[in-house]
């Protein structure tokens, strides 16, 4: 928390909230699946403060309020009796990659599996897609560019780890690195057999516009 005048009272999260011992590393993580503001402390609604730090290893999650209606419905529910799920999980040593990201993730997008009844095609039974040479990064974008023609390719480091990382599975031949509007910001480099290596910073996006 580096930042005066901003609402730490509450917070909406993406991923999930870790709570751990200072010195031994040791914790607890949860993900909120279905409440994603939370207060740390102490409850944070209608509250405000220049500089606010919990003291207390509590995490409250804001189920519902009557304060406020927004054109979302993050508190109201579907109309009938509303439910929560929350993930919770121990760990020896924090690390923001094994002990909250990915945990996180998992809980939110499980794995889904579907059968069928049809006849088979012409695909094959597996089929890999992207592969990322290690965890912690998200795949925010792979798809059409919205701004002009190729595929724009979108990464985001989620675990605090600066370094290398190697995508495969890419049929372009080239990729032009471009910032989050789209614009080139580097020459293009190739691609060979599948596979674009670059330097990924700790918590950042890289984004490329693949030919």
């Amino acid at each position: 928390m580096t930042v005066d005048n901003s609402n730490y009272h509450l917070s909406w999260i993406n991923t999930g909230v870790s709570v751990y011992d200072g010195e031994t590393g040791a914790g607890v993580s949860l993900c909120p699946q279905d409440s994603p503001l939370v207060s740390l402390g102490e409850p944070g609604e209608y509250k405000f403060g220049k500089r606010y730090e919990p003291k207390k290893p509590y995490v409250y999650l804001n189920l519902y309020n009557n304060h406020w209606r927004t054109n979302f419905a993050p508190w109201i529910g579907d109309g009938r009796r509303m439910s929560a799920r929350v993930r919770l999980w121990a760990f020896d040593k924090f690390n923001s990659e094994s002990a909250l990201y990915s945990p996180a993730m998992e809980a939110r997008v499980p794995l889904v599996a579907a059968g069928s009844r049809g006849k088979p095609g012409q695909l094959p039974a597996t089929q890999a897609g992207l592969t990322l040479s290690r965890k912690g990064v998200a795949v925010t974008a792979f798809g059409p560019n919205p701004d002009g023609a190729g595929t724009v390719l979108r990464v985001w480091e989620q675990g605090g780890v600066s370094g290398e990382l190697v995508i495969e599975g890419l049929k372009s031949a080239t990729a032009t690195p471009v910032n989050l509007r789209g614009e080139k910001i580097g020459e293009a480099v190739a691609i060979h057999n599948g596979r674009l290596a670059f330097n990924l910073h700790a918590y950042a996006p890289a984004s490329y516009l693949l030919d």
